[in-house]
């Protein structure tokens, strides 16, 4: 009995402080997004396969079109041909698709924008609110990638992130305090991210608790759900 009641004494006092912490992660998710920048630099990014692309010719629909990146590094553009686009910027992909125009159009006006990066990602794990692959950018930071994923969520623990970087040579595991950072201005914090990089944030002790409970409690949930199915169908049939 008194295990029991230790128990249950666990759980409530794990759901008060979750909610004193819920608040805390609120300023905190206020503050990250506010000191984050745009991550989407798409005058520095650098195109390569398998990106896609937009390509707009004013006046010539003709020749507009969206079109991937190829693994050789060229696209396809009408009445051109072949152009090599990789490790250009979208502004001088147009150009050198304007270029290449010349021979055909008067002036050609050339537009070129990045539809989706494929080439470039990085990795978020744990407790984000949007985890997943998220493409990089590169000048792109810690602060970037997870204000763009929606911020951390309720039940994590912004003093244990860990950003992974993998190598052959040298692989690291950074560890990451997010409050020193927004809360201290500890720039250190912040790391500059790159290509392939994994982030993952802990959560709370109290969020690991809840998650073993559910875990604990998840056979009584169907047995219960089944009994509560079963009870409705009774019912219905008393009812008939």
């Amino acid at each position: 009995m008194r295990s029991y009641s230790s128990m249950v004494i666990t759980v409530v006092l794990a759901l008060l402080w979750g909610s004193g912490c819920n608040g805390n992660n609120r300023a905190m998710q206020a503050r990250l997004i506010k000191m984050a920048r745009n991550p989407v630099v798409e005058a520095e990014y650098r195109i390569a396969p398998p990106d896609q692309l937009s390509i707009e010719i004013k006046g010539y629909p003709e020749y507009s079109r969206q079109v991937m990146v190829r693994p050789d590094g060229k696209i396809t553009v009408t009445s051109v041909g072949d152009i090599y686009v990789t490790g250009m910027t979208t502004l001088e992909a147009a150009e050198a698709i304007r270029t290449a125009l010349l021979a055909e159009l008067s002036q050609p006006s050339v537009t070129v924008a990045l539809l989706a990066a494929n080439s470039k990602a990085i990795y978020l794990f744990g407790e984000i609110r949007r985890p997943g692959l998220q493409t990089y950018h590169g000048d792109m930071t810690l602060l970037d990638a997870l204000a763009a994923a929606g911020g951390l969520t309720f039940n994590a623990d912004a003093a244990k992130l860990s950003v992974t970087r993998i190598s052959l040579d040298k692989p690291e595991v950074l560890k990451i305090n997010l409050r020193k950072l927004v809360y201290k201005g500890a720039a250190e914090q912040n790391v500059a991210l790159k290509e392939g990089d994994i982030v993952y944030v802990a959560p709370t002790g109290f969020a690991k608790v809840g998650y073993a409970m559910n875990q604990l409690l998840f056979p009584f949930k169907a047995g219960l759900g089944a009994l509560s199915t079963y009870g409705n169908a009774e019912n219905a049939l008393d009812d008939d």
